[in-house]
C-alpha cells in the first residue's frame, strides 16, 4: 500500500519532470500508476493539482502552493532520517552496565578514561555488585558475569579465560608444610568455595588428566573476595581465579601451589538483553571490552615471569 510520503515522493517526481513518463521511469512504476497516485492525491485534498494538456503537464495554483509546502516536508523528513542513521552510527546515550564489586574495580574502572574518551556522546551508570543482577527487570544494558550462564533471555560475548589455582600464605605453608601432590590436600586446612557444584571435592587439572581430591576446612564461603582475604591470613589453602588473586600473588601475601594442576577454567562474558536490534551503544561497548579483556587477559599477563608457577 502506498503511504503518503510515497505519495508525496511520486507527485514531486512529477513536478521534476514535468512528465508521467519520465517520473515513472525515475520510480520504476508505470506511467498510469503515476497518474493514479496524482489523482488520488487531487481526490483527498478537493482540487486539481496538475494541469493536463496534450503537449505537457504543468502545475495549477493549488499544486504550487501544494509543491512549495510539502518540499519542507520531504526536506525535514530526509533530515529527520539522517539524524536517526548518524544516531545509529555514533554511540550515544546512557549506557547501563554492571559487574562484580573485584572485578570492577580492578579491571572495569581503570578502562572508563579510555572508553569515556573514545565515545565522548556516551554516559556511563555502572553498578558494582556481588549478587545476582537481572538485567531484564533492572532494565540494565549490559553485564559482566564470570562462570556458567543460564538465562536464555541474555546474549553472551565470552571476552576472556577466567583461570583458576591453588594458592595459599607464605605463612600458612610455613606452619603446615607445602603439599607436594594433590593427595595430600586432605590432610590440609582449605578454605572452600560453596560455589562449586560439589564444594568439598576439588576437580583439578594436571599432566595426566584430572584428578578429583576430597577437601575440608573451617572456612566455606561464595565469595571470592572472604576467600582471598581468610587464605592471605593464613587459613588454609583455596581456590584463586586470577583476576582475584592477581594483586595478592604479586606482592607476595599468597603464593601458588602444585603449579602443574589447575581447576577446569571458565570465561569472563559480556552479557545483554537478546533483541533484534542490537543497539548501537551496547555493540560499541561489547567491542571495546573484547578489545581489551582478550586473552591472554591483563591480569595473567601481569603474572607471567614475575610470579613463580606462571
Amino acid at each position: 500500500m502506498i503511504t503518503e510520503t510515497q505519495e508525496l515522493i511520486v507527485f514531486h517526481a512529477v513536478v521534476k519532470h514535468a512528465s508521467y513518463v519520465k517520473a515513472a521511469e525515475e520510480l520504476a512504476l508505470s506511467a498510469s500508476g503515476v497518474s493514479r497516485i496524482v489523482t488520488r492525491i487531487e481526490e483527498r485534498l478537493g482540487v486539481r493539482l496538475v494541469q493536463r494538456t496534450t503537449r505537457k503537464l504543468s502545475l495549477t495554483e493549488a499544486g504550487s502552493v501544494f509543491y512549495a509546502r510539502t518540499c519542507q516536508v520531504l526536506m525535514d523528513l530526509a533530515e529527520a532520517e539522517a539524524e536517526v542513521q548518524e544516531t545509529q552510527l555514533r554511540p550515544r546515550g546512557t549506557l547501563k552496565m554492571s559487574a562484580s564489586v573485584v572485578f570492577g574495580q580492578l579491571y572495569v574502572a581503570p578502562l572508563l578514561d579510555q572508553f569515556l574518551s573514545r565515545f565522548p556522546e556516551l554516559s556511563v551508570e555502572l553498578t558494582l555488585s556481588n549478587r545476582f543482577v537481572d538485567l531484564v527487570e533492572e532494565g540494565l544494558d549490559l553485564a559482566l558475569r564470570i562462570g556458567s550462564l543460564g538465562d536464555s533471555r541474555l546474549v553472551a560475548r565470552r571476552l576472556c579465560t577466567n583461570k583458576r589455582v591453588l594458592v595459599a600464605s607464605p605463612s600458612y605453608l610455613a606452619k603446615r608444610g607445602t603439599p607436594k601432590t594433590v593427595e595430600e590436600l586432605r590432610d590440609h586446612d582449605c578454605v572452600i568455595f560453596t560455589g562449586f557444584s560439589k564444594p568439598r571435592e576439588w576437580k583439578l587439572n594436571g599432566p595426566d588428566g584430572p584428578v578429583t581430591v576430597a577437601v575440608s576446612g573451617r572456612v566455606a564461603t561464595n565469595n571470592v573476595e572472604v576467600l582471598t582475604s581468610t587464605a592471605k591470613h593464613g587459613h588454609g589453602i583455596t581456590v584463586g581465579a586470577t583476576l582475584s588473586v592477581a594483586p595478592a600473588l604479586l606482592s607476595g601475601e599468597l603464593v601458588r601451589i602444585l603449579s602443574d594442576f589447575e581447576f577446569e577454567p571458565t570465561a569472563v562474558f559480556a552479557v545483554f538483553p537478546s533483541s533484534r536490534q542490537l543497539s548501537t551503544k551496547v555493540r560499541a561497548t561489547v567491542d571495546f571490552l573484547v578489545e581489551n579483556l582478550r586473552d591472554p587477559p591483563s591480569w595473567d599477563r601481569s603474572l607471567a615471569g614475575r610470579v613463580e608457577g606462571f
